[in-house]
């Protein structure tokens, strides 16, 4: 059992192919949707927002993101760091890539490729705690964020510490205390975790913006 708890620990920071990268990729299906969709709705994505998404896992936030923009005016990027989840994402996003409404990239979010001030949003689920260096992430993502621009954050921190529990994000550190602490220190304005609920579903939400 401590093997396996291992392999899942492994592949929810890095997803890959074989048995237990399957079952990581269902599971993101299954339980991210939610987070997906609403920090897309927080996020209030408008019809000539450039937007990224860090993590994007297999693709159901960027699919909803790019509902949101408009052909020739925006754009929906996504970087993540998983091979076995860029091809999901692909499949998943077959028109919209086609479509030149979504950008996929494989990479290390400490290095982000892309222009300084050149996003309007940028929206995360399930992802920080798995940054090695969250001040240099952070970095990056204030640099290619706009003044004025937003940062959306979402977890469910009681599902979050019972992974934590379970040995399940044995390489990962999901203290939101310490990633809000990177956000200011980078220049972020960042007011605090809200605790929210839609229905049954509660949620953590962090909002943060550049000045």
């Amino acid at each position: 059992m401590p093997l396996f708890t291992d392999s899942i620990a492994r592949n929810l920071k890095k997803p890959e192919t074989g048995f237990v990268g399957s079952f990581i990729l269902r599971l993101l299906k299954r339980r991210n949707r939610f987070l997906e969709e609403k920090a897309v709705e927080h996020a209030e994505i408008q019809p000539n927002h450039h937007v990224l998404e860090v993590g994007f896992g297999p693709g159901l936030g960027l699919k909803k993101a790019a509902q949101c923009v408009k052909k020739d005016e925006g754009m929906v990027h996504g970087i993540d760091i998983s091979p076995a989840m860029m091809n999901a994402a692909m499949a998943h996003l077959e028109q919209e890539i086609a479509d030149d409404m979504v950008q996929l990239t494989i990479g290390n979010a400490a290095q982000l490729p892309y222009r300084d001030t050149s996003m309007d949003r940028i929206f995360h689920t399930n992802c920080y705690y798995f940054w090695p260096d969250v001040t240099a992430v952070s970095r990056e993502l204030f640099r290619v964020l706009k003044p004025g621009g937003q940062m959306v954050t979402l977890l469910c921190l009681e599902r979050v510490k019972e992974s934590h529990d379970n040995g399940f994000l044995k390489y990962g550190n999901y203290d939101p205390d310490g990633y809000m602490d990177a956000l200011k220190t980078v220049g972020f304005e960042c007011e605090g975790m809200k605790s929210l609920k839609d229905g049954d579903e509660a949620y953590e939400y962090i909002p943060a913006k550049k000045p």
